[in-house]
Parts: C-alpha cells; sequence; structure tokens
C-alpha cells in the first residue's frame, strides 16, 4: 500500500489562513486556526481508492520545520502533497524543496492560484513535480497514476506547461470528508471558539465582485452547490459521530439559494442536531424568514461583505446590489433576532476618495455592528483589478508576501498607499473606542474630528503615491 502524506506548509510565526481569500491565503492571527479542508478532501478520497493516508497540520503541530521534516522521513511516504499560499508563496516553495532532502518521495505542490505566471514561479521555487492548483478532491489518485493532468502544471525539460482548471461540478458525488484524520480540537475560530469543524457546501460565485475578490478567480463564475440532504448528512457526521458542537460553513455566499439553505435549517430543527456555527453571505441573499430559521437552527451570527460605505462606489464596483437602506433592514433584523453581523471592510477601490472613506466609517458607526474586519485593497494575481492596477501603476510591490488583504501594496489615483493605512488604523481605533475608558472615548472623540477633517481635505483631488 502506498504512503501519502498531505501537508499544511509551515508559516513560522506569521499565522496564514489559508483557505481564505478564496483559497489564495489571508493574513490571520491566534484567532482563526481553521482545518486544512482540501487537503481532508484529498486525503478522503485517497483513502478510499486505496492509499495509505496521513495529514500533517503544521497549524497545529511541530513546533519547529526541522522536527516536521524529521516526522515525514520516517513515515517514508511515496507521495508528498504540500500547500502553497499567495502571501507564503515563498517559505512554502522553500519548504517543498526541503521536503525532497528527508524523504525518496515525489512531491507534490496544491495551491489555490492559477494564474499560469505565479503557477511558474512555484514550480521553479519549489522544484516539485507537479502543481495542482484545480479542484482535485476527487481526482487526486488520477493525478497520481498519470491518467489526469486538468487542474495541474508541470515543468517538463525545463518547459513550463499548464493544463486548463479542473471543476466539481457535482459536489453531492464527494465522499464526507474523514474528519478523524485531525485533531479538530486544536482548530478555532473567533466568533465560535474552540473545536470547530470547516464546511464547503458550495463553490464558485456568479457576482460581479470578481473584479476584485478571489473567489470567483480560484473557484470560477458559476455557483455549485450539494443538495439540502447531502448537507445535513455531513453536519450530522460531525456534531453525531465526531462530537463536534461548532461549524464554519466556508461558501463564499452561504444563503445564495435560499430555499436550500432554509430547508437545510429546518431539517437541523426536526433532526434536533444540536451545533453553533457560523456563515458569511451578502445582504441580499437574505431574508427575515430565513433569519428566523437559521436562528433556530443554532446560527450564531455571520460575516456580511460590506465593502464601502459610499453609495456611488457601492453602485459602481464594490457590492452591487447592495444599498444602505438594505443594511439598515438587516442591522434591525439581526437586533431583533439576536444575531451577530461582522461587517467586511475594503479601503481602496479605484473610485473611492477619502470622502468615500469616512463615508465607511460613518456607516459602521451610524449601524453598529457587533465587529468590523478592514482590510486594505489587495489586487490579486489574475483578477480584473490586478490587471488595471498593473497598467495604470498602480502597483506598488510584487512582494507576493505582502499580498495578505492588510499591507499596502498598490495605491490609486484618488489615495495613496499611505492614506489607506491611515485610515485603516483609523477606523479600527474609533469603532471599537466605546469599549475603552472615558479617556480612551474623549481622545477617541478628538481622534473623530480631525479624522472628518481629513476626509474634507482635498476630498475631490487624486492624490496617488506621492501624496
Amino acid at each position: 500500500m502506498q504512503k501519502v502524506v498531505l501537508i499544511q506548509a509551515p508559516t513560522g510565526a506569521r499565522p496564514i489562513v489559508r483557505d481564505m481569500a478564496g483559497g489564495l491565503g489571508f493574513d490571520g492571527g491566534q484567532a482563526v486556526i481553521l482545518p486544512p479542508l482540501e487537503l481532508l478532501t484529498m486525503a478522503t478520497h485517497l483513502r478510499k481508492t486505496g492509499y495509505d493516508v496521513g495529514i500533517i497540520d503544521s497549524d497545529i503541530a511541530y513546533s519547529s520545520g526541522q522536527d516536521l521534516l524529521t516526522a515525514v522521513g520516517l513515515a517514508r511516504p511515496r507521495i508528498i502533497i504540500s500547500t502553497v499560499s499567495l502571501p507564503s508563496l515563498y517559505s512554502d516553495c522553500a519548504f517543498a524543496q526541503e521536503l525532497r532532502s528527508c524523504a525518496p518521495a515525489l512531491v507534490f505542490v496544491k495551491t489555490g492560484i492559477s494564474y499560469a505566471p505565479l503557477v511558474e514561479e512555484i514550480l521553479r521555487k519549489s522544484g516539485a513535480d507537479i502543481c495542482l492548483f484545480g479542484e482535485c478532491d476527487d481526482a487526486v489518485h488520477d493525478i497520481i497514476q498519470g491518467r489526469e493532468f486538468a487542474g495541474t502544471a508541470r515543468l517538463k525539460e525545463g518547459v513550463f506547461s499548464i493544463e486548463p482548471n479542473r471543476v466539481v461540478m457535482d459536489l453531492d458525488s464527494l465522499e464526507v470528508p474523514a474528519r478523524e484524520l485531525l485533531d479538530h480540537t486544536r482548530y478555532h475560530y473567533i466568533f465560535l471558539g474552540d473545536a470547530v469543524a470547516t464546511m464547503q457546501t458550495s463553490r464558485g460565485c456568479p457576482f460581479a465582485c470578481s473584479y476584485y475578490c478571489p473567489y470567483p478567480l480560484v473557484q470560477g463564475n458559476t455557483w455549485r452547490f450539494q443538495s439540502a440532504g447531502r448537507v445535513i448528512a455531513e453536519i450530522e457526521n460531525i456534531v453525531r459521530v465526531h462530537g463536534l458542537h461548532n461549524i464554519l460553513f466556508r461558501d463564499a455566499v452561504f444563503t445564495l439559494n435560499k430555499d436550500r439553505v432554509l430547508a437545510i435549517c429546518n431539517a437541523i430543527i426536526q433532526k434536533k442536531i444540536d451545533f453553533r456555527w457560523w456563515c458569511e453571505t451578502r445582504v441580499d441573499c437574505l431574508s427575515e424568514e430565513l433569519l428566523v430559521a437559521m436562528k433556530k437552527a443554532g446560527c450564531q451570527g455571520m460575516n456580511i461583505g460590506v465593502e464601502t460605505g459610499d453609495p456611488e462606489v457601492m453602485k459602481r464596483e464594490a457590492k452591487i446590489g447592495l444599498t444602505i437602506t438594505k443594511l439598515e433592514q438587516l442591522r434591525a433584523q439581526a437586533r431583533r433576532i439576536g444575531l451577530r453581523l461582522h461587517f467586511l471592510l475594503m479601503l481602496g477601490l479605484p473610485h473611492e476618495s477619502r470622502r468615500s472613506l469616512y463615508k465607511t466609517y460613518s456607516l459602521v458607526s451610524y449601524l453598529k455592528p457587533d465587529s468590523i474586519g478592514v482590510c486594505i485593497i489587495t489586487p490579486y494575481p489574475g483578477t480584473p483589478l490586478f490587471a488595471e492596477a498593473k497598467e495604470k501603476g498602480w502597483i506598488e510591490t510584487y512582494d507576493w508576501s505582502l499580498y495578505g488583504g492588510h499591507s499596502p501594496v498598490m495605491h490609486t489615483d484618488m489615495l495613496s498607499a499611505q492614506e489607506l493605512v491611515y485610515v485603516r488604523d483609523t477606523i479600527n481605533r474609533l469603532f471599537y473606542a466605546h469599549q475603552g475608558s472615558i479617556r480612551q472615548r474623549i481622545s477617541a472623540f478628538f481622534e473623530r474630528v480631525r479624522f472628518q477633517k481629513w476626509s474634507f481635505e482635498g476630498a475631490e483631488q487624486g492624490r496617488g503615491a506621492g501624496a
């Protein structure tokens, strides 16, 4: 029986949440440590097809890279599959090279990156035999055997070769992941606590925010989904077989089909499945009826993509279909029902001005979501934004280690990179100031005054990187 080891590569002191940003990787922290779901689905398929399979997740095991390499060497696998994410690309590739020295195995790398120039860079830096970038959940066995190459890339005698992307259309056909391969008690999500399992019940996103969003880039624009029955079967496996009672749904838009989610919630209630869960979605994919059912079924809250507080920018290039009125209605409904809202904000869309950014702060200050996440715009390679930013000279660095969602890697005609950092830090401080002392609140008042003054100064002028 051939041994296969799948590895979540170590990132050292820099936490990366690899399955966020569509699977490209996102700067995280100890508040979010999630299981490697993609490796788990591949491992489940490999085990079913007769392989001896193990998963090593460096996020929760092995304090040093050398200890991990020693463990891999002792396992003597025939195949090693190791992850590569965008913000940890350099260290991930270096680790893949080290794997060759510790075991006489074929070394594959698995990434969410599909932008061909970067896939080639990964292959050359890692020395991997094959790079898997497509949805290889149910094809990894055929890839290992050399019968399937869709969604993979190789170097043939030094010449780069890449095959068309691969997607799984029938998500119901995928096996329920063998979660016993991981110690889920070690995983954590800030809004659910410890012992968290993750599920992905759909893939792809058809919305126009694909201009900047990495989810359609990685998963495609065609929305594919599991049936309500298949979702319930996996939930029951997690809760009743594995004894886990916290589930984070990793769908880009969990409630895109409201009838499907309503059926899922009703089944959870009828079957009396006791667990807590969190999801991510859009305002225009919710209704009060659905919110009530979600709460009864154990939902604690959701991440809501808002991006900007400027209605014109919303309409033009952010969450098209979102309006301030819809956000107001959702906030009122969620408060009444008892669901928490985490607003996802992104600063630096091309048509945002200083006034736009102040409107974003004003919106969250007015609506008072339970929490916010503020990111700086990142031109992910392969998105239309990346092509436009490259053409217009907005990109300030191609150091991929900075492409984790929080570093200023580009400016626009309206705003400098430095201004985006200033606004991110200011919004975070002002939003959370109400939790501080009286002295901190007084200080925040004067900072709001300075922030508002800044938003008026040069508000309609192009700023650029040198501002």
